[in-house]
């Protein structure tokens, strides 16, 4: 009997994660993979650094937009939100509540953001690539950046320039021009991942995507009709029809389980790219 309990008491002490609670990680959901298989490619991945304040093994649940992760977080359904580096300072803003318990970076092939189309708008694509390439060369890209995530990829800039790019952004929405018997393309975005993307209440379009899709419409001479949509609906509104275009989808080059993008979608060259993921929770 003694044996016995010795032996439950040496589990107890050096294996106490086999008794512990999965700990629970929201994200927005992602198209291509479970949750389930999502958890083993973090772990699995080489060249993913987690520096983080526990060392429990994460279970991941998928939401279909932010809003609906954070009623999730207030709900207790989760312990945490991973969302990605551009969102976070925003996040923390609004909810001082909140805290960063980890930082995951992702080493030598950072994620990129692209606009995703239908395999049948391959025309727009190109058009789309094209504009983008224009804005890289000329630095229309780059300065829409600094102008609008606010000190992400901004390495380039002198200090002052950048002090100058942030107290200059414009609390306004952003305008798209109007083109007399133009086309009009319509393009689907969450809107709710500030400052990448954020719809307001009054239905109006903020942020670095809004900024590159207005230039590229100026560019292209066409129209353009916002959807807001969730996350999760990405794709059905590509295969159905009713978008031409929809971002942000989100991949790693040459990684094809880290393609945000399923069967029937193709991506246009990417307009922005980081590194680094942020699991936020309530503070204790």
């Amino acid at each position: 009997m003694k044996k016995v309990l010795f032996a439950l008491l040496i589990l107890l002490v050096f294996v106490p994660s086999a008794f512990a609670a999965r700990h629970k990680v929201g994200m927005v959901e992602r198209l291509n993979v479970t949750p389930e298989e999502f958890m083993k490619i973090i772990t699995e991945t080489p060249n993913i650094v987690v520096m983080a304040n526990n060392t429990t093994r994460p279970e991941f649940s998928f939401y279909r937009s932010m809003n609906e992760m954070i009623m999730a977080l207030k709900a207790g359904e989760i312990d945490e939100m991973l969302m990605p580096e551009t969102v976070v300072d925003y996040m923390l803003d609004l909810h001082p509540e909140y805290v960063i318990n980890c930082i995951v970076i992702t080493r030598d092939t950072p994620f990129l953001l692209s606009f995703g189309f239908s395999e049948k708008n391959k025309e727009l694509a190109e058009a789309f690539n094209r504009a983008l390439a224009e804005m890289k060369r000329d630095g229309t890209l780059i300065a829409l950046q600094g102008r609008y995530i606010m000190g992400t990829n901004t390495a380039m800039f002198e200090e002052s320039t950048i002090a100058n790019l942030k107290a200059s952004v414009p609390p306004e929405s952003i305008v798209f021009r109007k083109f007399d018997d133009a086309p009009e393309i319509k393009i689907a975005v969450t809107g709710d991942m500030p400052p990448i993307d954020y719809i307001a209440a009054d239905g109006s379009a903020q942020g670095f995507n809004a900024a590159v899709l207005a230039e590229i419409a100026k560019r292209l001479g066409l129209n353009v009709k916002l959807q807001n949509i969730e996350s999760g609906a990405r794709a059905a509104m590509l295969a159905s029809g009713r978008s031409d275009a929809v971002f942000w989808f989100e991949h790693r080059r040459g990684s094809k389980i880290f393609h945000d993008a399923p069967k029937g979608v193709i991506l246009s060259e990417p307009y922005y790219e980081f590194d680094t993921f942020y699991h936020l929770k309530p503070a204790d």
